[in-house]
């Protein structure tokens, strides 16, 4: 078994939120068609995108940025057992708190608290590259977003109205544009506007 088969295989059995695999790829390909040598990511889980992403290309540098313990010590092993902790660094922290992680990023990678994505996003524009891309995963959280009356619980549906303002949020940036993609569980991809 791959280790990217044995960690969705843990994601699974540990309900670790992890990209689904067609947003994985869509991220790779833009990740490939934009050149990308630097790679920050907000909300590391298991490591998995970042092992994918790391593995690109031997130049590749990745950030990566967790608060979870138990999260940090899996994702620590496989990195290990990927033989990627030369390029991968991960820093243990809330991300809305880290300093400095080492700018400027070819892509920045939205993907932890999703309450928190205009923070984040707020937090890490200015360290993208001139040419760079912010990909934000979840953006359509299972259909709710659309759907919001198909959740009867209230912090789910709190939590779908908070990602629809960030929707919202993306699409009046005056120095940035926005699409969106229905992907995996439906992706945006910002860029500075040239």
């Amino acid at each position: 078994m791959s280790l990217q088969d044995e960690m969705k295989e843990y994601a699974m059995d540990h309900a670790v939120p992890v990209m689904m695999d067609e947003g994985q790829e869509f991220l790779i390909s833009k990740i490939k068609e934009h050149k990308c040598k630097s790679f920050l990511e907000i909300g590391t889980a298991i490591a998995k995108t970042s092992i994918m992403v790391a593995s690109l290309d031997k130049d590749m540098r990745v950030v990566t940025i967790e608060r979870n313990p138990d999260m940090i010590e899996q994702a620590k092993i496989n990195i290990d057992k990927a033989d990627c902790s030369d390029r991968i660094h991960l820093i243990e922290g809330d991300a809305l708190e880290v300093e400095n992680p080492q700018g400027p990023f070819d892509c920045i990678f939205i993907d932890a608290a999703k309450a928190q994505y205009i923070r984040f996003f707020e937090k890490y524009c200015p360290l993208l590259s001139d040419n760079g891309i912010i990909i934000t995963d979840n953006m359509e959280f299972h259909g709710l977003v659309k759907h919001p009356e198909n959740t009867k619980n209230r912090n789910t549906r709190q939590l779908v109205l908070k990602i629809q303002k960030y929707h919202d949020y993306l699409e009046q940036l005056a120095d940035y544009q926005t699409e969106f993609y229905s992907i995996g569980d439906g992706i945006a991809l910002t860029r500075r506007k040239s």
